[in-house]
Formats: C-alpha cells, sequence, structure tokens
C-alpha cells in the first residue's frame, strides 16, 4: 500500500469511529486533525487521555493497530508504553497479551530501558491475575535487568515494586511482600492511589507485619500514613494491634485479641499463625525490656524474675524465650544460669518511637549528670590533676 492510500485509509477510519460513536466523536475528530498536521507531541497527549475514558476500551485495540502502529516511533517511549498497556488490558486471550507486550518492550529497549521495565512489570501484574506465577516472576527477573540500565523515574520504579509486591503476596514469604510494599509507596505515596487500592495495600501490610519472620519492629510502618488509612475504615482493629505488638505490651494484646476475635478468625494468615503470633509478642515484650536497660546509666543485668513478670511466662521458661531472641539475633548477651540474670550487651536496632526516645534522652541526661559528679569527685580528689 502506498503512504497516500495508508494516509487516507487511516483517516477513514477516524472518520468512520467517529461517525459510528457519537460519544467519542469529539477525540477522533481531534486525532484526525493532529494526525494531518503531524502534531506527535499533542496527539499523544489526546491519545493518553483517551484511553482513560471508560467507553473507549473496547476501542483501543482496533485503534492501535490501526492508527497508532504507523506512528509510534514518534511518540515519546514512556507515553507509548502507557498507551500499549492500556491496549493489552482489553486484549481477550493472555497469551495475546505476552506476545504483544514483549515485543513492545524489546522494541522501547533500543532506546529507553526504563520503558521495557514499565510494560515487563505491568504485564508480570496482568499475568499473576491468569495465575501465570512462574511468568510473572520470568517478567520480573527480566524488568529488573532494565532497571539497572539506567536511573527509573517515579512511576516506573512504583510499577516494579507493585509488581514484586502482588507477587510475594500470591507466593510469599509476607517479610517479601511488606518489604517491596513499603518500597512501593515510597514512589507512590498513598495519596497518589485510589482509595481501593490504598485501603488494600495498608490492610495487607499490617497483616504481613504481623505474620512475617524476622520483622520485629514496626517503628516505620507505625510512622507511615498506613496507620492512619487503617483508622479510617472498618480495619483500625489492625492499627492498634500493631501498636501493642511494637510496644511488646501483652496485655493490651490480649485485650485486643478478646475484643476483635471474630475480625481476626476471619483472616486466614493470622488464624493460622496463632502460635508465631504469641512468640512474636513475647519476643517483641523481651526486646523492649532489655531496650530500656541499654544506656550509659542502665544497668544491663536483667533477672529472669523481671523478665518472667514482664513476658507473663513461668520463670523456668526465661531462658528459652533469651535463646530464641538470641537465636533470631534480636538481642546479644550472656546468659547466667547460676544467677539467673541476663546480660545485655545489643539489642536489635529499631525505628523508636516518641516514648522511647524520650527514655534514651533521660537515660543519656542521667549519665551525664553521673560523668559530671565523678569528674567533681576526681577534681578534689586529685587537685594536682586539675591544676595540669
Amino acid at each position: 500500500m502506498s503512504h497516500d492510500a495508508k494516509t487516507q485509509a487511516i483517516l477513514s477510519f477516524l472518520q468512520a469511529q467517529a461517525a459510528a460513536t457519537s460519544e467519542l466523536a469529539g477525540e477522533y475528530t481531534q486525532m484526525e486533525d493532529l494526525y494531518k498536521r503531524k502534531l506527535w507531541h499533542q496527539l499523544t497527549c489526546v491519545l493518553e487521555s483517551f484511553v482513560k475514558i471508560p467507553a473507549a476500551a473496547s476501542h483501543l485495540v482496533p485503534l492501535f493497530e490501526t492508527f497508532v502502529k504507523d506512528f509510534k516511533h514518534k511518540l515519546n517511549k514512556m507515553a507509548l508504553a502507557r498507551i500499549q498497556i492500556a491496549v493489552a488490558h482489553q486484549m481477550a486471550d493472555v497469551e495475546d497479551v505476552a506476545a504483544f507486550c514483549k515485543a513492545a518492550a524489546e522494541d522501547a529497549a533500543k532506546e529507553e530501558a526504563q520503558a521495557s521495565s514499565f510494560i515487563l512489570s505491568e504485564l508480570a501484574r496482568i499475568q499473576l491475575a491468569a495465575t501465570q506465577i512462574e511468568a510473572c516472576k520470568s517478567q520480573l527477573d527480566k524488568a529488573a535487568g532494565y532497571m539497572e540500565e539506567a536511573g527509573a523515574t517515579n512511576e516506573v520504579q512504583a510499577a516494579y515494586y507493585r509488581a514484586w509486591a502482588s507477587y510475594f503476596k500470591v507466593k510469599g514469604p509476607a517479610h517479601e511482600f511488606y518489604q517491596h510494599a513499603l518500597l512501593l509507596l515510597a514512589y507512590q505515596p498513598l495519596a497518589q492511589m485510589s482509595r481501593e487500592e490504598a485501603v488494600t495495600i495498608s490492610f495487607d501490610l499490617g497483616i504481613s507485619a504481623l505474620v512475617g519472620e524476622n520483622l520485629y519492629n514496626f517503628g516505620e510502618l507505625l510512622e507511615h500514613p498506613v496507620i492512619s488509612v487503617l483508622q479510617e475504615t472498618q480495619y483500625a482493629w489492625l492499627a492498634h494491634l500493631l501498636r501493642a505488638f511494637n510496644a511488646g505490651d501483652i496485655a493490651q494484646y490480649e485485650v485486643l485479641v478478646a475484643a476483635h476475635h471474630q475480625q481476626l478468625e476471619a483472616q486466614p494468615a493470622l488464624l493460622q499463625n496463632t502460635n508465631f503470633l504469641k512468640e512474636k509478642i513475647t519476643l517483641m515484650c523481651l526486646t523492649e525490656t532489655l531496650f530500656q536497660r541499654i544506656g550509659p546509666a542502665a544497668d544491663r543485668s536483667v533477672s529472669f524474675n523481671d523478665i518472667a513478670a514482664a513476658s507473663k511466662l513461668p520463670c523456668n521458661q526465661v531462658e528459652l524465650l533469651l535463646m530464641r531472641a538470641l537465636s533470631l539475633q534480636l538481642i546479644r548477651g550472656k546468659i547466667d544460669e547460676v544467677d539467673a540474670t541476663c546480660r545485655v550487651e545489643w539489642v536489635l536496632p529499631r525505628v523508636l518511637q516518641k516514648e522511647q526516645i524520650q527514655l534514651m534522652h533521660d537515660q543519656l541526661k542521667t549519665w551525664c549528670g553521673t560523668v559530671d559528679s565523678t569528674l567533681t569527685f576526681l577534681e578534689g580528689e586529685t587537685p594536682e590533676l586539675a591544676a595540669a
């Protein structure tokens, strides 16, 4: 087909679509005008707006195949990638989607690595929705390679980590979902998400924090708007539960479990991890108790009786609790079985809440007073050193 004939075919297509769909006639007429005048940037803007119109969904595949393909090489690669993903979502067969997106990613890679990563990340989520879990992982591994080639925009980073978070939500483990979901929120804040997605990811983050292995400090999460989102919904109980865990407050935990047992039992992840949750809050109670003993003026030796009282455990189970904490590297120290004490050398670093910061402030203030008193004493006892 000659160039003129091809151009005429495209214009005829746009005119026919405008005549057939009065709701979208204005957009099609605008596309025709911009195409004739070769105003590619303006045409790109119109197309990006067009793909977001709900009524246009069924038009996207034929529009791309008949119209956009003709000048796609003239478009900004990221804008083209967004349009291609919108088109992909309208394809019925997931294999057709995969072929379409892979070709688009390979084509984009010649000029724009981050556009390829964006396309593959979105393809991964489409495949995951179709339960093609291994195919999803394969696309994400390829996307990771493109991410390393060049600095990516927040939009691309968000697409990448959203896909990984979706993958780990299905595949596990929970702590991987937790980490990738927080990375997603670093590039796309909750305020920029739809209300539905913001609530869903906030809830999933809360659940994964509770059941995730090696997650023994929720300080970062508690300072995040995720908690505010939860408190504004029927999931406010989850925000309270996270606070109780972070503080190692076993008494509050038991109150919440009694008050919200129906909501807790409705969550399979929590129901299946009842014993783990009990162990986890007990360990978090231990680390909080020992944290209060860390500091310049604090007595680092903690008796088994004190730990038993805080953790609500029998004294004969305290040593096992300490050994578990040591094996998880939540603490470092030495257990004295004869004196029934634990000498604390280190507690897992954490994002501190205001109360914990105040505790450290008070400890340092006490230590400074002790140092000053010691210095004054030494100067009085050894005046020759003070004179020197």
